[in-house]
């Protein structure tokens, strides 16, 4: 009898262990990482204008946040200040783990041009740059955050 506990019991948690997020529960969660990685390109381009991270603290963690802080510091020091403008985005893929988390990679198309400190006289551009991207998000306090942002390749326009 212990033994067909333990079988029932195996099997059980084997059929768990597969069981993934219902088809309404994964088709909501992509709707809400969609906005919340479209909220996060609007804010990363205001954060870039103004120089300041700040209104990426609403959707992103303290990590995150400081990354984007790090860098503008880093443009700020060599004289320099990107304004980037999203032309386009497309979400490749949402894959859920373990229900609090998960990773989102998109497809970005960028227009960048870096100014000079002060002037705002351009000193590079990129127009239609193709950034392929990985999120990764954490689901806490009923809603999806991003952890970081992680460029993985890109592809010059045209």
């Amino acid at each position: 009898m212990k033994t067909s506990a333990r079988a029932v019991l195996g099997l059980l948690l084997a059929l768990l262990a597969g069981c993934g997020p219902s088809p309404e529960r994964a088709a909501a969660d992509r709707a809400e990482v969609e906005k919340l990685l479209a909220d996060y390109a609007e804010r990363l381009t205001l954060c870039y204008q103004t120089g300041d991270a700040a209104p990426l603290a609403e959707i992103a963690t303290g990590r995150e946040t400081t990354r984007v802080t790090v860098r503008i510091r880093e443009l700020s020091e060599q004289g320099r200040a990107l304004r980037p403008k999203l032309v386009r985005m497309v979400v490749e893929s949402v894959e859920a783990h373990s229900g609090t988390g998960a990773t989102a990679t998109t497809i970005e198309t960028w227009d960048l041009t870096m100014v000079a400190v002060g002037s705002e006289q351009t000193v590079a551009e990129s127009k239609g740059q193709e950034n392929r991207v990985v999120y990764s998000l954490m689901r806490e306090r009923g809603r999806w955050w991003v952890l970081s942002r992680l460029l993985k390749s890109s592809t010059e326009g045209p």
